[in-house]
């Protein structure tokens, strides 16, 4: 029975080698191999499954998308107003996309990304935004950059900024005129 004692102990370290080489087989060639299927579903994701999202979503997306920046009336309702006299008037929005702004004050460490809509009175006026849509960029550029982080983040200074950005498209337009600013992007970051 004395023998019997000196066998026991040694069989509990036969016991724990294989967890110890299971545990360290798994470090080696398991977690690798979970990063490596990773990335190839992120890359198949991203190759494949997004961009048929993406289509979707402009397919769907409402038609000032269209490269003229004109809505049609017949995929929005929104686009044609009645008049008192029941006339229906078609109406333009011209759309500046994606403009990417470093407020003042932040050193370039934040910024602001914005899509902003002009509605505008007259097929001229509208055609006239196409051609100086450079001007248009700028001007939008001065407006916004002049502005501090804590006035692009108050929801109730917005009204404000589209009052600020109207007066400044006076001096651009000359054919018509810009009724309302729209913002359909409006990110901070």
């Amino acid at each position: 029975m004395a023998e019997e004692k000196p066998a026991q102990p040694s069989a509990e370290p036969e016991a724990s080698k294989p967890k110890s080489n299971l545990m360290k087989n798994l470090l080696v060639f398991g977690l690798p191999a979970f990063f490596v299927q990773l990335l190839i579903v992120y890359a198949l994701t991203a190759k494949f499954i997004v961009p048929v999202t993406v289509a979707q979503a402009l397919k769907s997306a409402p038609a000032h998308s269209k490269a003229d920046g004109k809505h049609d009336a017949t995929e929005e309702g929104e686009e044609e107003s009645s008049h008192e006299d029941g006339e229906v008037k078609e109406e333009f929005v011209f759309t500046v996309r994606d403009l990417i702004i470093n407020p003042a004050g932040t050193n370039g460490q934040r910024y602001l990304l914005t899509t902003i809509g002009f509605n505008v009175s007259s097929e001229e006026g509208m055609k006239e935004l196409e051609k100086k849509e450079m001007a248009l960029r700028d001007m939008l550029n001065s407006v916004l950059t002049s502005k501090e982080m804590k006035d692009l983040i108050d929801v109730s200074k917005r009204e404000v900024l589209r009052q600020e950005i109207l007066a400044s498209t006076k001096d651009i337009i000359t054919h018509g005129k810009v009724k309302s600013i729209y913002f359909s992007k409006y990110i901070v970051q």
